[in-house]
């Protein structure tokens, strides 16, 4: 499934996650994969912790990092199109 500004995401069951000097880090408990997010990355994983659109977390990111909505909206789909194939994360609605 795409990836839009519409879609819903959430964090996925299959994970588990710590933030260590302000970074996250995550372990896929499928496969033992372990993954290190910066800041900004951080952040988003924070906001999919519950579910939320991809509008939102873009919303939030623009609102605490100085960055276009633009760009923003394309950094997040990209990170969340990666943490989506990794198996971290999860589309779970396409809003209207």
């Amino acid at each position: 499934m795409e990836i839009t500004h519409r879609s819903v995401v959430r964090a996925a069951r299959s994970q588990v996650s710590t933030v260590l000097d302000g970074e996250a880090v995550l372990l896929e408990l499928d496969r033992g994969i372990y993954f290190g997010l910066n800041e900004v990355g951080t952040r988003v994983w924070e906001l999919v912790q519950q579910p939320r659109d991809v509008e939102a977390i873009r919303d939030a990111v623009c609102g605490e990092y100085e960055v276009t909505p633009d760009r923003c909206l394309a950094d997040v789909i990209g990170l969340l199109v990666r943490m989506r194939d990794e198996g971290l994360v999860e589309v779970v609605d396409e809003g209207p």
